[in-house]
């Protein structure tokens, strides 16, 4: 598929064994892909659902410059186009957005209110870490635009999972991106989570957010703020303690997941 700006977009569909009883889509976080999602994909087909997960541009198998994507409508763009691509009357519409792809997800959620029957966060990157100097957070997204190709920051795959085993292969998977966050990518989440806290009072979406108690990648307090500040009556926001940034992929992983699709089948009903 032909992202916004000419990229292909590649992304995966997941079908159940008969017909589907709705359709999920994945956003997957930054510099990672939507093949790290297969488990959760099964989990879902298992339940009938149809489950559609693109590679944002510059990442996985997509096109573009890798994680060279400077302004974040390209990413919420582009899901559009896969959302208003794929036939959505066989039931319930839901997204599920891990890390960047949360912010992906929640910003797709408050640009197009009417097409979502549920969201879903899974380690949001809402809100910066408490790492960063509050000057940082400013300067950020200037920084991002004058230079948008210098490099700004690694994400260490020790904080991804407890599980070794998942580290190991987060650091040899090749379609992983393992180098340095440009300023342009890094600038323009900043810059879009700045955004959060006026828009998430006219979130109307029933949203369920959960987040790794000690995860380190993504801030628990964003999660934690979307609780306080979302309009909708129907926010639920639940913290595992303990947990590190990828909650699909640590040692918990099953009751995590036991969580999001008991989600998902009592909003089914009413989607």
């Amino acid at each position: 598929m032909a992202g916004v700006h000419g990229n292909t977009i590649v992304y995966d569909v997941h079908r159940p064994e008969s017909g589907p009883v709705g359709v999920v889509f994945l956003a997957h976080g930054l510099g990672e892909h939507a093949a790290r999602y297969h488990h959760v994909a099964e989990r879902l087909t298992d339940l009938g659902y149809l489950v559609v997960a693109p590679d944002h541009a510059g990442h996985g198998r997509s096109g573009g410059r890798r994680v060279g994507v400077k302004d974040f409508e390209d990413f919420t763009d582009d899901l559009h186009t896969v959302v208003e691509q794929t036939d959505r009357s066989v039931g319930p519409t839901f997204l599920i957005g891990h890390s960047m792809g949360g912010a992906i997800a929640l910003k797709y959620a408050l640009d197009h209110p009417d097409v979502l029957d549920g969201l879903v966060l899974s380690g949001p990157a809402l809100m910066p870490g408490d790492d960063l100097p509050s000057f940082m957070v400013k300067l950020a997204p200037r920084l991002g635009k004058a230079v948008p190709w210098l490099p700004a920051t690694a994400l260490p795959a020790s904080a991804v999972s407890r599980d070794p085993k998942v580290v190991a292969a987060y650091e040899a998977d090749p379609l992983v991106w393992h180098g340095k966050i440009p300023a342009g990518l890094g600038g323009t989440l900043i810059e879009t989570m700045g955004t959060f806290p006026d828009r998430l009072p006219t979130l109307a979406v029933p949203t369920l957010a959960i987040h790794g108690g000690a995860d380190r990648l993504a801030n628990p307090e964003g999660t934690r703020m979307l609780g306080r500040l979302a309009g909708g009556e129907d926010v639920t926001v639940k913290i595992y303690d303990g947990l590190f940034h990828e909650i699909f992929n640590e040692p918990e992983q099953d009751a995590v997941l036991r969580d999001v699709t008991d989600w998902l089948e009592a909003h089914r009903s009413v989607g």
